[in-house]
């Protein structure tokens, strides 16, 4: 969708956003030429890396200049102040070298677990790898260094997502089965009482 919004607006400076800048020379070079004709303008600064323009002006109005943006661009919308971003409806697909090497690691999972009568899989050999590799090198250097910031905060979300999906995972319903078996049981109850002999 074409749209930009004022990122902010000053007496003397304006700068507005829009996605279709980013990376697109050609939509930064019709911005800055089209700003530039507008009287009052002293300086357009397109940025194609973070799709901004910063414009230097004399009092120019706010409208006036997104007017121009919006021509600029093929009549882009202008999304009013605190308007968020509309979304793309649609999610792009994963990438075609994300999907090779999904189905390589799954090729190579079922062999193992193959080879091995469902003994043990990837995941395991890779951990069981890493944790060996780990001590080799305890071994090798006498030392225990500390991992890496990353690898701690990789670590610390993973803990954090799989502990938070156990802990709110829907507890199982009882078999259909059983709940059936114990209302008869409940139901015999009275009947018993009733059949028993009295005093």
């Amino acid at each position: 969708m074409r749209w930009l919004t004022v990122a902010h607006h000053l007496p003397e400076r304006t700068r507005l956003r829009s996605p279709m800048l980013r990376r697109d020379r050609d939509a930064c070079g019709r911005m800055a030429d089209t700003l530039a004709e507008v009287p009052g303008v002293t300086e357009v600064r397109v940025r194609p890396y973070t799709g901004s323009v910063l414009i230097l002006h004399d009092g120019v109005a706010c409208a006036v200049l997104t007017d121009a943006a919006s021509r600029a661009l093929g009549g882009a919308r202008v999304l009013a102040c605190g308007e968020p971003p509309p979304l793309v409806g649609t999610v792009p697909a994963f990438s075609s070298l994300r999907d090779r090497l999904a189905t390589i690691a799954r090729e190579i999972d079922h062999d193992i677990r193959r080879g091995s009568d469902g003994s043990v899989d990837l995941g395991t050999l890779a951990t069981l790898g890493f944790a060996g590799a780990g001590a080799l090198e305890v071994v090798a250097t006498s030392e225990l260094p500390m991992p890496p910031w990353f690898n701690l905060a990789w670590w610390a979300y993973r803990t954090f997502m799989t502990t938070h999906s156990a802990y709110n995972a829907p507890k199982p319903e009882p078999p259909e089965a059983a709940r059936t078996a114990e209302a008869p049981k409940a139901a015999e109850a009275p009947k018993a009482a009733e059949a028993a002999p009295g005093p």
